[in-house]
């Protein structure tokens, strides 16, 4: 078991044998959702490989008691998620990727923002969720570490450690993972590759070389990189409109 309070802004421990999290006396959360070997194979590099079965468990609406009316008045929502270590195939663990539903009327998708709290991987990006991809990232992560997403960029995440990875998150109570066009196209535009290479997806008819970065590479919109997310929102709930709101900022990322 690992506390990781300090880091989390809140009281949780992180149970690295069963892929789960336990939580302190005041805080809510649901049942955990667990995702497996069979629901990301459609994305894999090699549909067939062998892996752990239980590969990552989701916690969606975590808060402290007292925070859940401002956080349904905001229309904010905190989750985490815990990723087992290892490889599938060739590739090392990692979720299937998804994009974030656009918000009516803006013509802009909803973002998120990662925390992590264990472990050491990379969030990669891709800029457009079709056949041709005109930029790709991998940033690489370690505890501590906070990403604000680009709005409308396909993410996922690739545990390359050989420890449990954990994060929190927020994002839009509104907001709709979308993961149909992805899988259509085999997964994403990059598989990230166990012996440390990158190779380009050959469902794609044209894909930019991948770049990597670091969380501090990109716009950051004020969330503090030495605080909790969730501290951050608690000291000032406004710090977080933009996640519902997303046409208070714009796309800060459209010429990225």
């Amino acid at each position: 078991m690992k506390d990781v309070t300090a880091l989390a802004g809140m009281d949780l421990q992180v149970d690295e044998t069963g892929l789960l999290l336990q939580f302190g006396p005041n805080i809510r959360h649901p049942a955990p959702e667990f995702r497996t070997l069979d629901h990301v194979r459609t994305s894999l590099a090699d549909p067939g490989a062998r892996g752990p079965d239980h590969l990552y468990t989701i916690y969606m609406d975590i808060y402290e008691r007292s925070d859940e009316p401002a956080l349904r008045d905001q229309g904010l929502l905190y989750g985490a998620v815990v990723y087992n270590h290892g490889a599938m195939g060739k590739e090392w663990v990692r979720s299937q990727g998804h994009v974030h539903s656009e918000k009516n009327g803006t013509g802009l998708r909803y973002s998120e923002v990662y925390e992590f709290w264990t472990g050491t991987g990379y969030i990669y990006l891709q800029k457009e969720n079709g056949p041709v991809v005109s930029r790709a990232f991998l940033v690489e992560v370690k505890a501590g570490d906070r990403l604000l997403i680009p709005f409308g960029w396909v993410h996922l995440v690739v545990n390359s450690g050989d420890d449990v990875l954990s994060f929190g998150a927020w994002c839009a109570r509104e907001n709709i993972l979308e993961y149909d066009r992805l899988r259509e196209l085999g997964g994403p535009a990059h598989f990230v590759l166990t012996d440390g290479s990158v190779v380009k997806n050959p469902r794609y008819q044209s894909v930019a070389d991948v770049q990597y970065a670091t969380p501090r590479d990109f716009p950051h919109l004020g969330i503090a990189h030495d605080r909790p997310i969730y501290s951050t929102w608690k000291r000032n709930p406004g710090a977080l409109t933009f996640m519902a709101h997303p046409e208070l900022v714009g796309d800060l990322w459209a010429e990225l």
